[in-house]
């Protein structure tokens, strides 16, 4: 399966590509730019820990403090 993000600034155009997205039978779906953000941090975290960058401890403490800042 591929993912593709789309961001622009356009509803008329965001419109007409969910309009295409359908007939051509792709699941699309409208994220706020809150929902993306955290999109990019979990990945970010993922490709860390993998690679070795950040260690688990580093993600627990990473999570509560952004849970603490809400």
């Amino acid at each position: 399966m591929d993912t593709i993000i789309l961001k622009g600034n356009s509803k008329s155009n965001a419109k007409l590509l969910m309009e295409l997205a359908n007939k051509l039978d792709f699941k699309a779906k409208r994220i706020t730019s809150e929902e993306a953000e955290e999109i990019g941090l979990v990945y970010s975290i993922k490709e860390g820990l993998e690679s070795g960058l950040m260690v688990e401890e580093e993600k627990i403490r990473f999570l509560k403090s952004l849970a603490e800042n809400k």
